[in-house]
C-alpha cells in the first residue's frame, strides 16, 4: 500500500519518494534532512523542527522531492526561545512630584 499526501494541485508525496529538506534562519542552515518513508508534510517539517532545536524568527524551509523532480519553499516561523530567568522582580516606576523615575536594572 502506497501512501499519498496531496501537497498542492500539482504535487503528490508518496511513501517512497526520496525527500531533502534544508531549513535556514537569518541566511543560516539549521537543520538538513535527507530520507523517504514521509507520511506526510507536517511530519517532514516536525523532523525538521526537532533537529532544529531552539530558533527565533522567520526561517525558510525548502523541501524538494527527489523521486518526482519537485521543490517548494514553505516560511516557518517560530518563538522557540529559552523563557529569560529573572532573579529579581523588575521594579516598577514611581512618580515623584509630575515626573515618573523609571529605575534601571544594573
Amino acid at each position: 500500500m502506497t501512501a499519498k499526501m496531496k501537497t498542492n494541485d500539482n504535487n503528490l508525496l508518496k511513501m517512497s519518494d526520496h525527500i531533502v529538506a534544508q531549513l535556514e534562519n537569518n541566511g543560516r542552515v539549521i537543520a538538513n534532512v535527507s530520507t523517504s518513508n514521509i507520511g506526510s508534510i507536517d511530519e517532514l517539517i516536525g523532523m525538521v523542527r526537532t533537529l532544529a532545536g531552539k530558533f527565533m524568527g522567520l526561517a525558510r524551509l525548502t523541501i524538494r522531492n527527489q523521486t518526482q523532480g519537485w521543490s517548494r519553499v514553505i516560511a516557518l516561523a517560530s518563538r522557540r526561545c529559552s523563557a529569560p530567568s529573572y532573579s529579581r522582580p523588575t521594579p516598577l516606576p514611581t512618580m515623584q512630584g509630575r515626573q515618573y523615575l523609571i529605575p534601571f536594572a544594573g
